[in-house]
């Protein structure tokens, strides 16, 4: 059954456009590197619901094949560098993985 593997991320204040374009683009490009990641997008919360994120100013959703790739994912030569730079760029970050049925 496939999973959404959803991560919200907290900026710190002193990041700017260009380290978020960096960040996105290695977050992208992790797909058709990682075995069993179907899709991924990164993004900001839209206007409509900005208010209610709690300071979480960016997100991403990957789809993963089955909850047995969650470990892979995790430790991937590619999602690596995805993580070191979070831990540059945020304060803070939450993820939540669900299953859904396709």
């Amino acid at each position: 059954m496939p999973v959404y593997h959803v991560v919200l991320f907290k900026l710190k204040p002193d990041v700017t456009a260009q380290q978020v374009d960096n960040w996105r683009e290695m977050v992208l490009a992790m797909h058709g590197q990682v075995p069993g990641l179907l899709k991924i997008s990164f993004g900001e919360p839209l206007p409509i619901t900005a208010s209610r994120a709690q300071g979480f100013n960016i997100g991403i959703v990957a789809i993963l094949d089955k909850a047995d790739t969650i470990p892979i994912y995790a430790t991937h030569s590619a999602h690596q560098p995805v993580m070191k730079m979070r831990q540059e760029l945020c304060t803070d970050s939450l993820a939540y993985d669900m299953e859904f049925e396709s």
